[in-house]
């Protein structure tokens, strides 16, 4: 949390960490990407996208500043069995959050690490996706097969805001990842009473493991 004094308002700033890189050409080249990614991720003007209003570079550390939102909260105290939100809150936030990503993704920027803590809840309950500094720029053509990342992701969100459980659970990467491309989601309304059935399908639908069904079957969340 900082303060811009020159238009008098309180903004929070990310530094990353970048490992310094000994060969000149190699670090003029990850400077210009860096440069290039924030310029690219500031241009989008979205409702549910926290704003990136500058970048830059201190010390040999980049940094970009963003919104400041006030008392915001993350989806992740929404996932857990015992506060999960109503079915009709959910549907809204992951609708918002396709819309976000749906724009993004036609512009060429993917966002790579969609996940509760990533997506933020306004005081007045409204939606921003965060954290779009570490996005991937792409031509727009190919963001758009790319981008199936971005909604595979969206789909686990969903199951777990729905839920409170993560759709695949293992005690090490390659388990989790052996699960992610062999297995199948518990159904949801197996662990939540009641949930619609066209939201199940939804959220079957998102995490497919062929990227083609998420074409040919329309269901894009938008």
């Amino acid at each position: 949390l900082s303060h811009d004094p020159y238009f008098r308002r309180d903004v929070a700033i990310k530094v990353y960490n970048t490992a310094t890189d000994d060969d000149p050409s190699r670090a003029k080249i990850a400077r210009k990407m860096f440069f290039n990614e924030a310029h690219m991720v500031g241009m989008l003007q979205h409702p549910n996208i926290l704003p990136i209003l500058d970048a830059g570079e201190e010390d040999g550390k980049y940094y970009v500043v963003m919104e400041h939102v006030q008392r915001a909260r993350t989806l992740e105290a929404y996932c857990r069995p015992d506060n999960l939100l109503h079915v009709e809150d959910v549907v809204k936030i992951i609708y918002k959050c396709a819309k976000a990503l749906h724009y993004a993704h036609k512009r060429g920027v993917i966002h790579r690490d969609i996940k509760p803590s990533n997506i933020m809840l306004t005081n007045d309950n409204d939606v921003r996706i965060i954290d779009f500094g570490i996005a991937i720029l792409r031509d727009s053509d190919i963001s758009k097969i790319e981008g199936i990342a971005d909604l595979y992701s969206l789909g686990a969100v969903m199951y777990e805001l729905l839920t409170g459980f993560r759709p695949f659970r293992a005690s090490s990467l390659s388990k989790l990842l052996n699960q992610i491309v062999y297995a199948t989601p518990p159904p949801i309304h197996t662990l939540r009473l009641g949930a619609p059935e066209e939201l199940e399908e939804i959220v079957a639908i998102a995490l497919q493991k062929d990227p083609a069904a998420r074409f040919t079957s329309g269901s894009d969340f938008g």
